[in-house]
C-alpha cells in the first residue's frame, strides 16, 4: 500500500487565497510521487459566500487527492445570519471576547484557535480509516500544525511544519508582532522540537528560526514557492514569452497580482510612471491586472486612485484566472514586480515573473530577498531605491533592454526561469523526505 500523506491547509481549492497554489501544489507533488493524499481544510462554503474563490482553481486539483472539509466558524467569512448564534448576533462584542478567550485555550493563535478541536478530530477519523504515515500542515493559519501535532502525539506519527510566513517575526520588519505571547513562542519551540522536517519559502526566513531555535536547525530546510504550468502545459518553457518586433512602437508594462491598497506601492508606480513616460515610446501603457483586494472591490480611495492614474496610461483591467495566464502574459513587453518590502518577504510572484523571460522591474526596497531568485539574471532591473526617479530608471532600462533584445536573449532568460517551475521544487522535497524514511527503515 503507498504511503498516506495528511496534508492540512486551511485554504485549498477552489478558495483563490494566500497559500492556496503552494497548497495545491504539496498535495500534487506527493501524489506524483505515488503517495495517497488526505487534505484537510475549510469548508469551500465560506469562500464561495464571500467572492474569494476561483471555480477553475478545481481544475488543477488531481482527481486522487481525497478532499475533507473541517468544520469552522469564521470571524470574517462566516457571513450568513442564520448560522450565528444568539450572542454573536446580538452581543457581537460578547461573542468576541468570548471566542478569543477560547482560541487562546485551544491553539494560542486569535481566530483560528478555536478550530483546533475540530482539526484533532478529523485527523483521528482520517488515520483510523487509513493509517497517516507522514502530517504536513501548510500555515498561516498556524493552527493547521494541530493534525501533525495530535497524530505525532497520540500515533508517532512524524509531521513537518510548512512556513510560507512567520509566526513570531514580522516578514516587512523582523521585529515581533504585537501582542506575541509567552505562549505562542514556547509552542512553536515544542513543535519545532518534534518535527521531522521544518520548511521555509525562503532562506532570510529560515536563518532567523535556525538563530531562535538552533537545536532545531539541521531539520530545518528551504522549500521555495515556484510558478504553475498553464494546465494545458507539457513543457514548462511553454510559460516563456516569445519576443516580439517592438521596434519603435508603443511598449505595454503589466502587473498581475493582488491590488490592496496600502500594501501595493501605487503612489511610487504612479509618480515614477509619470517620470518615465516622457523618454518611452509614445502610447506606452501599463496595465495593471489582479483582484483589488481580498474580495476583488476595493476601496473607494484605491478605486479613486486608479482612476486618477488613467490619463497617465495606467490602466486597471481587472483579474486573470489561471488558465489565462499565460495569454495575459503574453500581451506584455516588460513586467512590473511591485511588493510589499521587508527583509522576509519573497513573494509567489516572482517566480512565475521569471518564467516568463520577460525584463522584470523591481518595486521595492533592496532588502527584499528577490535576488535570491533573479540575482543572476540580466533581466531584472531593481532601482536603488523606492524613489521615484530610481524607479524611471529602471522603467526606462526595461524599455531599452525590449527594444534592444535578440531571440537568443530571451530564450536563454526563460531558459533560467525552467528551475522554479513549482512541481520540480517539491519534487526534489518529497525526494528528500522519502530518503530520510528509508534511512529510518533501514536503521
Amino acid at each position: 500500500m503507498s504511503r498516506h500523506l495528511l496534508l492540512t491547509a486551511w485554504a485549498f481549492p477552489p478558495a483563490r487565497t494566500s497559500g492556496v497554489y503552494r497548497a495545491a501544489g504539496i498535495a500534487d507533488a506527493f501524489v506524483r510521487a505515488g503517495w495517497h493524499v488526505t487534505v484537510l481544510t475549510g469548508p469551500a462554503s465560506l469562500f464561495r459566500a464571500n467572492e474569494v474563490a476561483d471555480e477553475t482553481l478545481l481544475e488543477t486539483v488531481d482527481p486522487r487527492i481525497e478532499i475533507v472539509e473541517v468544520p469552522l466558524e469564521h470571524h470574517e467569512l462566516s457571513t450568513d445570519i442564520t448560522t450565528w448564534s444568539r450572542t454573536r448576533a446580538r452581543q457581537p462584542e460578547l461573542w468576541t471576547r468570548r471566542r478569543l478567550q477560547r482560541d487562546r485555550h485551544e491553539f494560542p493563535e486569535a481566530w483560528y484557535g478555536s478550530w483546533a478541536p475540530a482539526l484533532r478530530e478529523a485527523a483521528d477519523a482520517v488515520h483510523q480509516s487509513r493509517p497517516v504515515d507522514l502530517a504536513l500542515g501548510t500555515a498561516a493559519p498556524y493552527v493547521d500544525f494541530v493534525p501533525g501535532e495530535h497524530l505525532r502525539a497520540q500515533h508517532g506519527v512524524p509531521y513537518i511544519l510548512d512556513y510560507r510566513d512567520a509566526w513570531t517575526f514580522l516578514t516587512f520588519t523582523g521585529t515581533p508582532p504585537a501582542g506575541l505571547t509567552d505562549a505562542v513562542r514556547d509552542r512553536e519551540r515544542a513543535l519545532m522540537s518534534e518535527a521531522f522536517q521544518v520548511w521555509f519559502v525562503n532562506d532570510p526566513i529560515r536563518g532567523w528560526h535556525a538563530g531562535q531555535y538552533p537545536d532545531s536547525a539541521a531539520k530545518m530546510r528551504t522549500v521555495r514557492n515556484g510558478f504553475d504550468l498553464p494546465a494545458q502545459a507539457t513543457d514548462a518553457a511553454a510559460f516563456g514569452v516569445p519576443l516580439r518586433d517592438a521596434a519603435d512602437g508603443p511598449l505595454t508594462f503589466g502587473y498581475i497580482g493582488t491590488i490592496n491598497f496600502g500594501a501595493f506601492p501605487l503612489d511610487e508606480v504612479v509618480e515614477a510612471w509619470r517620470i518615465a513616460r516622457m523618454q518611452l515610446p509614445e502610447g506606452s501603457r501599463l496595465v495593471l491586472r489582479g483582484h483589488l483586494g481580498r474580495t476583488g472591490e476595493g476601496s473607494p480611495q484605491l478605486l479613486a486612485a486608479l482612476a486618477e492614474a488613467e490619463p497617465l496610461g495606467i490602466v486597471y483591467e481587472g483579474p486573470v484566472s489561471r488558465s489565462r495566464l499565460t495569454e495575459v502574459y503574453r500581451q506584455f513587453d516588460a513586467l512590473l514586480l511591485a511588493l510589499p518590502s521587508g527583509p522576509g518577504v519573497t513573494s509567489g510572484k516572482v517566480y512565475e515573473y521569471a518564467a516568463t523571460g520577460l525584463p522584470i522591474v523591481s518595486v521595492h526596497t533592496p532588502e527584499t530577498p528577490v535576488a535570491e531568485v533573479l540575482g543572476d539574471t540580466d533581466h531584472w532591473h531593481a532601482p536603488r531605491s523606492l524613489e521615484p526617479e530610481a524607479i524611471a530608471e529602471s522603467l526606462i532600462d526595461a524599455a531599452r533592454q525590449v527594444q534592444l533584445s535578440t531571440v537568443g536573449v530571451r530564450q536563454r532568460a526563460i531558459a533560467a526561469g525552467l528551475r522554479w517551475e513549482r512541481l520540480g521544487i517539491l519534487a526534489t522535497a518529497v525526494a528528500d523526505i522519502e530518503t530520510e524514511f528509508g534511512m529510518e527503515a533501514r536503521a
